[in-house]
C-alpha cells in the first residue's frame, strides 16, 4: 500500500530528508512512523523499512510512552514545536540519549509531526568524564592529606616498637600506646575506603513527609543514644513540591551532623538539646531546608571554613570526615549544605534539597 510520501511532491521533499545529516521520522496522526531517512535507520541500526509503518512509541522507553511520548506529540501539535532530551530504545533492545526537536506539518486535514534526532551519548559521557575528573582532583586531595594523618601513627608505631626492643616488655604503657595508635591508624584507613566506596544515591522525588517519615525516628535514637534531648519542630504545612533524595543515603549525612552536635556538649556543662526543624525556602530549584541545631560550645570563626575539609577535626581522637561525608551526600543529591556557628553558643547545620528537576511534561499528562 503506497503511503503518501510516495507521492510525487513528497517524494522530493524525502529527497530533501534524506541528505540531512540528523535522523528524521514523520509521524502521521496515528502517530505512526510513515518516513524514516536513512541517517535515522543507522542510529537505530535498522533498516529503513522497519522503522517505516511502526508505532513512534516503540522507540521511546516504555516508562516514557504514556506520559512523556503523549505529551511530546500534544504540545508539538498544538504549540507548533518541542525540544528535549529522551532516551530512546532501538529495535534490538539497546538504548541510547538522544536529542529531539519537533515541529508540527498541517498535511491534508491532519497534523503531522516532523522529528529530528541527533544522538548526545558521547556528550553525555564526556559530562560524566568531567564530574569524575573533578572528584578525582579532590580525592587526589584527600590522598595527600591521608600521607600526613598516616605518618603520625606509623612514627609513633615505629618509635615505641623500637623500645619495646630495648626494655622489659612488662610496660603496659608502651604497648597500649602501640594498641591505640594501630587502632586510630585501622579507622583512619576504613574511613578513607568507605568515603571512595560511597554508593552513588539513586535519586527519586519524595514528599517531604515521607522523606521525613523514613528518617526522623532514627535521628531522634541517635541522639538519644548519645544523651541528648531531641527536639522536633516540624510545622503542620510542610512544603509540598516533592523533593529528589535517596533516603537510604541522605541519613548518613544526617546521622554525622547529629554525631557532631551531641559531642560538642563535651566542655559544656548545659542540658545537651539537638533541634530539628523543617521549612520552605524559595532558592531556585531549592525548596526544602532541614535544621539541625545544638547549643554547644560552637566553632570559632576563623575555624568554620574548614570544617567540610577532609581529616579536619579540633578533636583528639577523631577523624574528622563526618562532615565532608556529609557535603559530598547532600551534593550528589542536587542539594547543598551550610553552617552557622558562634562560640558558646551553639551551630546550625543547614540541608538544603532541591524540588524534581523533570519538566513536568515527563510527570503530569496534559
Amino acid at each position: 500500500m503506497l503511503n503518501e510520501f510516495e507521492a510525487p511532491q513528497p517524494k522530493l521533499i524525502a529527497h530533501i530528508l534524506e541528505i540531512i545529516n540528523s535522523a528524521i521520522l514523520v509521524v502521521d496522526t496515528f502517530d505512526r512512523i510513515v518516513f524514516a531517512n536513512s541517517k535515522a535507520a543507522m542510529m537505530f541500526e535498522t533498516e529503513k523499512k522497519e522503522l517505516e509503518g511502526s508505532p513512534l512509541s516503540e522507540i521511546f522507553m516504555p516508562e516514557d510512552r504514556e506520559v512523556f511520548l503523549s505529551n511530546i506529540l500534544k504540545i508539538t501539535r498544538s504549540q507548533g514545536e518541542f525540544e528535549g532530551e529522551a532516551m530512546l530504545r532501538r529495535p534490538d533492545g539497546s538504548n541510547f540519549m538522544g536529542f529531539l526537536s519537533t515541529s508540527s506539518w498541517q498535511w491534508g486535514e491532519g497534523i503531522e509531526v516532523i522529528i529530528t534526532i541527533n544522538d548526545i551519548t558521547r556528550l553525555k559521557n564526556i559530562e560524566w568524564e568531567l564530574i569524575r575528573s573533578g572528584r578525582l582532583v579532590f580525592l587526589g586531595r584527600m590522598l595527600n592529606d591521608i600521607s600526613h594523618q598516616i605518618r603520625n601513627p606509623v612514627l609513633t608505631i615505629g618509635g615505641f616498637s623500637r623500645r619495646l626492643a630495648k626494655m622489659d616488655l612488662q610496660k603496659p604503657e608502651h604497648i597500649q600506646a602501640i594498641i591505640d595508635e594501630s587502632a586510630r591508624l585501622e579507622l583512619l584507613l576504613n574511613t578513607l575506603n568507605e568515603f571512595i566506596n560511597l554508593d552513588k544515591p539513586k535519586l527519586e522525588p519524595l514528599s517531604v513527609k515521607c522523606l521525613l517519615e523514613n528518617i526522623e525516628p532514627h535521628l531522634m535514637k541517635l541522639a538519644e543514644s548519645h544523651g541528648a534531648k531531641w527536639i522536633s519542630r516540624i510545622p503542620s504545612s510542610l512544603p509540598k513540591e516533592r523533593v529528589l533524595a535517596d533516603p537510604r543515603i541522605f541519613i548518613r549525612a544526617l546521622e554525622a551532623v547529629v554525631i557532631n552536635a551531641c559531642d560538642a556538649y563535651e566542655h559544656k556543662d548545659t542540658e545537651k538539646t539537638i533541634e530539628f526543624r523543617v521549612e520552605s525556602v524559595d532558592n531556585g530549584p531549592q525548596v526544602c531546608a532541614f535544621y539541625i541545631k545544638d547549643r554547644g560550645s560552637g566553632i570559632k570563626p576563623e575555624v568554620l571554613p574548614n570544617v567540610f575539609s577532609p581529616f579536619f577535626t579540633t578533636k583528639t581522637g577523631h577523624i574528622g570526615m563526618g562532615l565532608t561525608f556529609a557535603d559530598r551526600i547532600v551534593e550528589e543529591q542536587f542539594g547543598s549544605i551550610a553552617i552557622e556557628s558562634s562560640v558558646n553558643k551553639g551551630t546550625i547545620l543547614t540541608f538544603h534539597l532541591s524540588k524534581d528537576r523533570r519538566r513536568e511534561v515527563r510527570t503530569k499528562k496534559i
